[in-house]
């Protein structure tokens, strides 16, 4: 029971700090994810300088998440936490980060496809579409992370309950995925290789941003029980 107090005083100096950056991140993440749903949904509504500025904002957003990442990751090892503990939030942030720069990369890579004409192409707006359905699942698996992230010190029901609503949408995103993969594969033949190569990335990439916030929900539910019980 000492130990657990001790642990509890020793996290619980440094833990508001730790969670308004981790807030932080997760609203670059929403900006970004939220820039590609519309762009996505309408993909010949921005022309050549506009992609630039678009693909300006997208790094800038990525870019400040790397700072805020350092900020997080100082903070975690200056805290003189146990190991275990410095270890479980290591991956949590790396988890964070990871969400962030997956959906840099389908932002990118749909501003790339959009360049060079592949959004016209047969089939691509059919997977454009699922993709698009995956990625405002995405979303609401980020207000459900936000929510724990307000809650997990408070109210650890809670945070438990929107853990359990991401589970929910990481399977609806897991069939969406493979609506998606069997549409690309099936009209193949239709499809050449960057084209092919692009759509698959895009459904693979956006299926990973579910699976980093569910991984992030799981371990902030689980760090702080162990913390706080």
């Amino acid at each position: 029971m000492r130990g657990a107090m001790v642990l509890k005083k020793l996290f619980g100096s440094s833990e508001r700090e730790l969670l308004d950056l981790l807030r932080r991140h997760l609203a670059l993440s929403r900006e970004a994810l939220s820039m590609f749903t519309k762009l996505l949904g309408s993909p010949d509504s921005l022309g050549p300088e506009e992609l630039v500025k678009y693909r300006s904002t997208v790094i800038r957003l990525e870019k400040e998440g790397d700072r805020i990442y350092d900020t997080a990751v100082m903070q975690v090892l200056k805290g003189a936490l146990p190991l275990p503990l410095v270890a479980d939030l290591g991956v949590l942030l790396d988890d964070f980060d990871d969400i962030l720069d997956l959906i840099y990369f389908v932002n990118m890579e749909l501003t790339r496809g959009i360049r060079v004409g592949i959004h016209r192409a047969r089939v691509v707006p059919e997977v454009y579409s699922l993709c698009a359905r995956m990625a405002e699942r995405a979303l609401k698996a980020i207000d459900s992370l936000e929510a724990i992230l307000v809650s997990v010190t408070k109210n650890l029901a809670k945070a438990s309950e929107e853990m359990a609503r991401v589970d929910v949408i990481e399977d609806e995103v897991d069939e969406i995925k493979n609506e998606a993969l069997e549409v690309i594969y099936e009209r193949s033949k239709d499809l050449d290789v960057l084209t092919f190569t692009h759509l698959v990335e895009m459904v693979r990439s956006l299926d990973t941003v579910v699976d980093k916030i569910q991984d992030s929900s799981q371990e902030l539910v689980r760090i702080f029980t162990a913390v706080y019980s």
